[in-house]
């Protein structure tokens, strides 16, 4: 994990220089650094996720091994070899967009922590003003104080709009609605990560199981 403990460090470094980080990455497994980056300079920062995958699973859970399965855990602190990511609270610092492919484990670890999730089907331009007032009631959130790191992984947004992905899920968030989430979001965030584009692949290419 020593690319990881690199990020964090970076991250943590740009924000406390007073930059906006982008993280680029190449699957969802960047995060561990990144966030863990963000959250030792804003302890309270809160976490918008958007993917097609909940990426909470543990090694005993995964089919795949990948780990780009398993950021929220490791963050989390529910694989127990790596409780020294543990900087995320499920219960609330975190909420979902466009979660549609998941191991069962992952369905009831969020259900018991009650994780604020946004179906793919109820993000429409026309709910936007509701989505925004329930992500604040949920976080609490308070203008001065509150930051926000957006973690987006492109396979959150719907294939039939934009294909680039491995991991194409079907069925995701609209791309006008992702734009207007970034739109309303972006001036709260401190940071963001930007991940699994890869503008080489096209409808039939290979695809990767998360």
């Amino acid at each position: 994990m020593a690319s990881s403990l690199q990020l964090q460090i970076q991250t943590y470094q740009a924000l406390k220089d007073g930059y906006y980080p982008i993280v680029l990455g190449g699957d969802h497994s960047q995060a561990i650094g990144s966030i863990s980056g963000m959250k030792q300079m804003f302890p309270q920062g809160k976490i918008i996720w958007v993917d097609a995958h909940i990426d909470a699973n543990t090694p005993s859970s995964s089919p795949s091994g990948n780990a780009h399965g398993m950021p929220l855990s490791y963050l989390s602190g529910i694989v127990p070899t790596y409780q020294h990511w543990k900087c995320v609270n499920m219960e609330k610092d975190l909420c979902y967009f466009g979660i549609r492919s998941y191991e069962e484990e992952e369905v009831a670890l969020i259900k018991d922590k009650q994780v604020l999730v946004f179906d793919s089907a109820e993000c429409s331009l026309n709910k936007i003003d509701s989505i925004h007032a329930q992500i604040h009631r949920y976080f609490r959130h308070n203008a001065e104080k509150s930051k926000y790191w957006i973690s987006f992984d492109i396979d959150g947004v719907d294939s039939s709009e934009f294909m680039s992905t491995g991991t194409d899920e079907g069925n995701g968030l609209k791309l006008d609605f992702t734009l207007k989430l970034f739109e309303r979001f972006i001036p709260q965030t401190v940071g963001m990560d930007f991940t699994e584009v890869n503008f080489e692949l096209t409808k039939g290419a290979q695809r990767v199981k998360d």
